[in-house]
């Protein structure tokens, strides 16, 4: 599924560079979960197009994790069989 373009813009934005580079300098390289090399810094409270623009979500560092892409993956139930597709293509929740 193709970004929005805001949020691809978002994350190209200086302010996330910047957010991005101290999350990792603060959790010291490695996966807040496992201690892996942390490649991936992941919004807790997910960044949405209706929230892209409160930095309490976008940008604190509070709503930030580094993480390794297992793990980044695990959360977001990629490439796993719990995540199911109606017949257009649409994610079904569970």
């Amino acid at each position: 599924m193709k970004k929005p373009k805001e949020l691809h813009r978002f994350y190209k934005s200086k302010d996330w560079k910047l957010a991005r580079e101290i999350k990792i300098f603060d959790a010291n390289g490695r996966c807040e979960r496992c201690g892996a090399l942390g490649e991936e810094v992941h919004h807790k409270k997910s960044l949405t197009l209706n929230n892209i623009g409160d930095t309490n979500i976008s940008l604190k560092q509070n709503n930030l994790e580094l993480l390794c892409k297992k793990c980044h993956n695990k959360e977001h139930k990629r490439f796993s069989n719990q995540q199911q597709f109606d017949k257009e293509g649409n994610l079904i929740s569970r």
